[in-house]
């Protein structure tokens, strides 16, 4: 079976040395990416068994394509490999955008073939084909999003794909899909640039550079992406990421107008301490790995009962027990503290 990919970065050079842990030489991996250096790179690191320059080439033989390219990019793929796709292709498409990706597919690919979008769920962290992996994929839910007219085989064909690269299949409706990968994929992106063009834009920001430490550097580190990724991660879902900038706007606007206030700035009750204290407790959460609204099952210590437990031995831990026994619900921010 030949398995063509398009876009030999992260996603599409860890998905190429997957498919080739699984089945070693019984599939042909071949793949294009208009980055040269990616191109060129791409059979040393074993993410393909040959490459081609030319996209006609590259698919022409294929039974599955696999378009692992910033979504702005997935038009001109689609336009590009129409003609030369052979009947019963399936072509899968990786980026952040469906709906756009999943309406040009509809429009420019022949009906001979079958579209599924998915979008890995990797996390965060990775910087481009320098990451790349065969295990990026392991465990890790990989959303599924077919056309209303890909056929039932080709769904499945998609599945298996995914399964072969260890991910676990999770079906989604495609406009939730982008309204949640706004939120946490291009929001992130978007304060990011923000972020980054206030602080670098002041007169004194040589200055201030001096001052930026391991906070401000975390904030900011999906700047780090290719700013093609941010652009087209927010021109291809524009509505989705403008409703979810207004929302942080509106936050945006409470914290200024609370740190504006000088009869309740300093009220640890305030709206201004909320978004903070909700913030604390929703982290904590995220970190250890408990769902939105269920209570958490195993207590968590907070960072003076560890220390109490490792000084006091056997009695310090007792007392860690009856204090957790004592408490709610320990993701719940002690507003004492701000006093």
């Amino acid at each position: 079976m030949q398995v063509t990919i398009i876009g030999l970065g992260l996603i599409g050079a860890s998905m190429g040395q997957a498919l080739r842990a699984k089945h070693g030489d019984k599939v042909q991996i071949v793949g294009y990416d208009s980055d040269q250096d990616a191109h060129n790179s791409a059979t040393r690191i074993g993410a393909a068994d040959r490459s081609e320059w030319n996209l006609d080439d590259a698919v022409q033989d294929a039974e599955i394509v696999i378009a692992a390219a910033p979504a702005n990019a997935v038009y001109d793929i689609f336009e590009a490999i129409a003609p030369h796709l052979r009947g019963g292709t399936v072509v899968i498409d990786t980026s952040s955008s469906k709906r756009a990706v999943t309406d040009w597919a509809d429009e420019l690919l022949p009906s001979t073939v079958d579209f599924v979008g998915i979008d890995p769920l990797v996390g965060a962290g990775f910087r481009g084909q320098a990451d790349a992996h065969h295990d990026l994929f392991q465990e890790k839910r990989i959303a599924v999003m077919p056309s209303v007219h890909t056929r039932e085989a080709a769904i499945k064909e998609a599945i298996r794909l995914i399964e072969d690269i260890g991910g676990r299949p999770v079906f989604m409706d495609i406009d939730e899909h982008d309204s949640f990968s706004a939120a946490v994929n291009g929001l992130p992106l978007v304060v990011a640039a923000s972020l980054l063009s206030v602080a670098s834009s002041s007169p004194s920001w040589r200055e201030i550079s001096r001052f930026v430490d391991s906070n401000f550097q975390e904030i900011v580190s999906p700047a780090s992406h290719d700013p093609a990724l941010g652009h087209a991660t927010a021109v291809t879902n524009p509505d989705m990421m403008v409703h979810w900038i207004d929302q942080l706007m509106g936050v945006l606007q409470q914290v200024r107008d609370g740190i504006a206030d000088e009869e309740t700035r300093y009220d640890t009750d305030s709206a201004l301490a909320d978004i903070f204290v909700n913030a604390w407790e929703q982290k904590l959460r995220l970190d250890h790995g408990i769902e939105p609204g269920r209570p958490s099952e195993n207590p968590l210590p907070t960072a003076g009962e560890t220390t109490m437990t490792l000084m006091l031995g056997r009695i310090g831990q007792q007392m860690l027990n009856r204090s957790r026994m004592a408490r709610k619900d320990p993701t719940k921010y002690d507003r004492r503290r701000m006093r």
